[in-house]
């Protein structure tokens, strides 16, 4: 479904992404992990087309071009941003309304918001409510909610379990995964190493702009590097040469 090939990101003259090359496939959940400031969200955010990029990235056949946020949604791939990206001042209903913008089949359109309201049940209840009353949780519940109103055939979720209590991460996670049982494809970048590799397919490990590791997740739970790394702190390349 999605394949990228040599990306790289610059801030000014800064390197974020030093060449990656990701694959993911219609039906799994692939995850990229890695440390806070490795690059996970600025691949992401290059996918989505919110940010310049070098390389190529390919969706369903087509190059995607730097910059084409909205022309990338119209085309399937759905972006819950780092920190969910919510408009605070507006009402959950509202917010709800902005999933659907870009669509034409306004019927269909506010039938899929009442089914929102019944896979969310909190977020009927609190529909008049401005968005950031909202707990964490009940505002990632929104954002993806409000993702899901495009109708994506990629979804691609940017550090989901952020400021979220255990037990609400842990109900994020079972979404994501009755999700891929639903059809839909899963971008999931995640500092939760441990939790993302249970629910993903495949993963890749991303430091310093580079993929360091990659292959099946149930392989790369159970490599003794990536435990090293994520369980000792200490980086993936620095247990390497250990």
């Amino acid at each position: 479904m999605l394949t990228v090939r040599g990306l790289e990101v610059f801030y000014g003259p800064i390197r974020a992404l030093r060449g990656i090359d990701l694959d993911i496939h219609a039906g799994e959940i692939v995850a990229l992990i890695g440390a806070n400031g490795a690059g996970k969200t600025t691949a992401v955010r290059a996918i989505a087309g919110l940010t310049p990029f070098r390389g190529t990235i390919t969706y369903k056949g087509r190059p995607l071009i730097p910059n084409s946020a909205e022309m990338n949604l119209r085309a399937g791939l759905s972006l819950v941003p780092e920190g969910r990206g919510i408009l605070g001042q507006m009402t959950v209903d509202d917010n709800l309304q902005m999933g659907i913008y870009c669509r034409k089949d306004r019927a269909d359109a506010a039938h899929d918001i009442e089914r929102m309201f019944d896979r969310f049940p909190i977020l009927r209840e609190r529909r008049a409510s401005l968005a950031n009353l909202l707990s964490g949780g009940e505002q990632q519940m929104l954002a993806i909610a409000r993702a899901l109103l495009s109708r994506p055939n990629l979804l691609l979720l940017d550090e989901p379990s952020l400021g979220l209590a255990p037990k609400t991460t842990a109900q994020v996670f079972d979404l994501i995964t009755s999700l891929r049982s639903e059809g839909l494809t899963v971008l999931l970048v995640e500092q939760k190493a441990r939790q993302t590799l249970k629910i993903a397919d495949r993963a890749y490990l991303i430091e310093t702009g580079h993929v360091v590791m990659s292959g099946r997740a149930a392989d790369l739970a159970n490599d003794s590097l990536i435990s090293k790394a994520f369980l000792g702190g200490t980086s993936v390349a620095t247990a390497e040469t250990a």
